[in-house]
């Protein structure tokens, strides 16, 4: 099924030149479609990326780690979680899926190649309620050739984070009411 999406170009440029202080050089053509539905999996705890923002040398890279400051809803694909010493293993979750109702963004800005993500998943009690347990279920989620990435959702105007790779789309939707994309970075 084709997702519906609406142009967002003017939205991606605004944030790709608040966040790396420059204009962009270039335009991306996206190669894959976002998913219909993910899984909400848990609370995002950080992001790690590589970064060459603040650079006078665009060669040179530094690595960020943003710690979330208010709760970070995220959403995963059912094969992308996997277990690090046997990656054929996947990491049990639990929680709801949700649709992702159109229109979603046709253009979205590349913020920087994914050094990985923290996670608190849920756990399922056996009346079925979700909690995330003390000290418990705590993972940092790394992948090779990983990016982040950035939007605006064309409808609620709210930026949102996603972890992509060319050649299997978009992995997992970080979504939070205070998350902002701003020359500071990641905030919120």
């Amino acid at each position: 099924m084709n997702r519906r999406v609406v142009d967002t170009k003017d939205d991606a440029v605004r944030m790709y030149r608040k966040f790396m202080a420059r204009n962009p050089t270039r335009e991306i053509e996206m190669k894959w479609s976002w998913p219909t539905e993910m899984q909400e999996v848990g609370v995002g705890q950080a992001e790690m990326y590589r970064s060459n923002k603040w650079q006078k040398d665009l060669e040179q890279y530094e690595d960020y780690k943003h710690v979330a400051e208010s709760p970070r809803i995220t959403y995963c694909r059912d094969d992308f979680l996997r277990d690090w010493n046997n990656p054929r293993k996947r990491i049990p979750v639990a929680g709801p899926w949700v649709k992702f109702e159109p229109p979603m963004p046709k253009h979205f800005t590349i913020l920087a190649p994914l050094l990985g993500v923290q996670l608190h998943l849920f756990t399922e009690r056996e009346d079925g309620e979700l909690y995330l347990p003390k000290n418990e279920n705590i993972y940092e989620v790394r992948m090779d050739r990983g990016m982040l990435g950035g939007a605006v959702h064309p409808k609620t105007k709210e930026p949102f984070l996603f972890v992509y790779t060319e050649r299997g789309g978009v992995h997992m939707i970080i979504t939070g009411n205070r998350l902002k994309i701003k020359r500071d970075g990641i905030v919120g």
